[in-house]
């Protein structure tokens, strides 16, 4: 089974860190657009005409009873859910960052800060105001707290039950390539295992298709420059194989091949097709959210060790920084690939699958 991640900004998860004027907008963006004056009383069925109608609600939040004289009039306006949103973008948020508030931590929790806070009060001159700031910003910060919390025990846990293998991301990444050809007259059986990637692989045309029926017992299909297969080994093994190659390392050589070496037929390139242009549908062209996939076989053909493994190394050299993990669960492990990040180089950790790690 595979998992990936990539970083999204966007997240109302808060942190300490979040920025008040987030939270205070659920994580929205500030309004493009701010109405006048004279919009608002219209919307709110006024005719009465201002002197000042041309002006904007930016500035009119600041001091309303300045241009709304009239007690009812200005409530009115001031309720208006696009007024609401001005009075915390133009006038909570300044204020707090005068006090120094500029985020949750600053913001801390009920006895933290009282007399920024009180000070914010009084400036706001609007309790309705203040109460929805402090209920936002309030509820924000224990969740905050609380998952902080929550991180800790969980991080914590990880950190025991994690193994880091040496040298595994490296191998998977730099596996090496070789393939099999057909036709060469002066080998046995007329084939020949040659390194590296071929300058010729399958087109698309003849992986990316669905055979209608099953093809002909006994017959070919006409193999394009005799290209039969495709080999990727990697020294250290494969997650399927648990890394475990010190085992097959003393029996035969055929021992060695199934820990270190997987078979890439058309069949698996299909596969990693469609996954890819799935993930460019998603990460690239920012058109949808990814599709999960099951890839559907009888038992012992390869799905996991094959096509798996071809897919976990191309995942790992997909667009580079477009996925921050990849993850591989086998058996009763899980194999988590940090690709390299803020200077940091790629590495595997494994971890049992037990309640609470995954």
């Amino acid at each position: 089974s595979f998992f990936v991640s990539c970083c999204e900004s966007g997240s109302t998860r808060w942190t300490l860190n979040s920025r008040v004027g987030d939270v205070l907008l659920d994580g929205a963006r500030p309004p493009d657009n701010v109405m006048l004056l004279s919009e608002c009383l219209e919307r709110v069925g006024s005719d009465e005409r201002v002197a000042n109608g041309n002006v904007r609600m930016d500035v009119v939040i600041q001091r309303p009873e300045r241009f709304i004289p009239d007690d009812d009039l200005r409530e009115m306006v001031l309720s208006l859910p696009e007024c609401q949103t001005y009075a915390l973008v133009y006038k909570a948020v300044p204020l707090l960052r005068r006090k120094g508030i500029t985020g949750l931590l600053q913001w801390g929790g009920a006895d933290e800060n009282a007399d920024a806070k009180r000070a914010v009060r009084d400036a706001l001159a609007d309790e309705r105001l203040w109460n929805t700031v402090y209920g936002l910003l309030d509820i924000a910060f224990n969740a905050a707290k609380d998952a902080e919390a929550r991180g800790k025990v969980v991080k914590s846990e990880s950190e025991a039950a994690k193994v880091v293998i040496t040298g595994a991301f490296e191998s998977v990444l730099k596996a090496r390539w070789s393939h099999v050809l057909s036709g060469v007259a002066d080998k046995p059986l007329g084939m020949c295992v040659a390194d590296g990637r071929p300058t010729s692989v399958w087109s698309d045309a003849e992986v990316n298709k669905t055979p209608l029926q099953l093809p002909t017992e006994n017959v070919d299909d006409a193999r394009g420059g005799g290209l039969e297969l495709l080999v990727l080994t990697s020294a250290m093994g494969w997650p399927f194989t648990l890394f475990n190659t010190d085992t097959a390392a003393d029996g035969t050589p055929f021992q060695m091949m199934d820990a270190t070496d997987v078979v890439v037929r058309r069949e698996s390139v299909r596969v990693w097709n469609i996954v890819r242009a799935d993930l460019d549908a998603w990460l690239v062209r920012k058109e949808r959210p990814p599709t999960p996939f099951v890839l559907v076989g009888s038992p012992g053909i390869g799905k996991s060790f094959g096509v798996g493994s071809h897919l976990l190394y191309e995942l790992l050299h997909y667009a580079p920084g477009k996925l921050d993990v990849v993850t591989f669960l086998v058996r009763e492990e899980i194999y988590i690939f940090y690709l390299p990040s803020g200077g940091e180089a790629g590495r595997v950790e494994r971890y049992d699958k037990t309640p609470g790690v995954v």
